[in-house]
């Protein structure tokens, strides 16, 4: 909820309250009549602050559950792409292994090549 009216809603309350005081101090009323109006103000504003209440915690618990479902998909999202490149780095190390005893059979292939010919292989040739 992006602040939509918060400090709107509570000036009007403030000023409320502050108007209905202020009209029941000046009023030509008595006693038993000034305090059955404050009675009514009051419950009057208690039942706006539950209605506001309810209307506040009903978009809070769907932001909340919003924010629930965007969590789980992001995870879930994040666990695939994990997965995902943890296959490729497998395969990758697979592959060089391949290539590295691919190397080495062909080092052997050449050393023996040369002892048959008579060559004595030495360390620059094997590599």
């Amino acid at each position: 909820m992006a602040n939509n009216g918060k400090g709107e809603f509570w000036a009007f309350i403030a000023g409320v309250l502050t108007g209905g005081i202020v009209a029941l101090l000046y009023a030509p009323a008595r006693g038993k009549e000034t305090r059955e109006k404050v009675r009514v103000t009051s419950e009057d504003l208690r039942e706006k602050g539950e209605e506001f209440y309810s209307l506040v915690r009903a978009e809070a618990e769907k932001l909340i559950a919003a924010g629930k479902d965007k969590y789980a998909e992001v995870s879930t999202l994040g666990k695939e792409k994990y997965d995902e490149s943890r296959e490729k780095l497998d395969e990758s190390k697979e592959k060089l292994e391949e290539a590295k005893e691919k190397g080495r059979k062909k080092i052997e292939e050449v050393i023996e090549k040369l002892k048959k010919e008579g060559k004595k292989p030495d360390k620059e040739s094997a590599k």
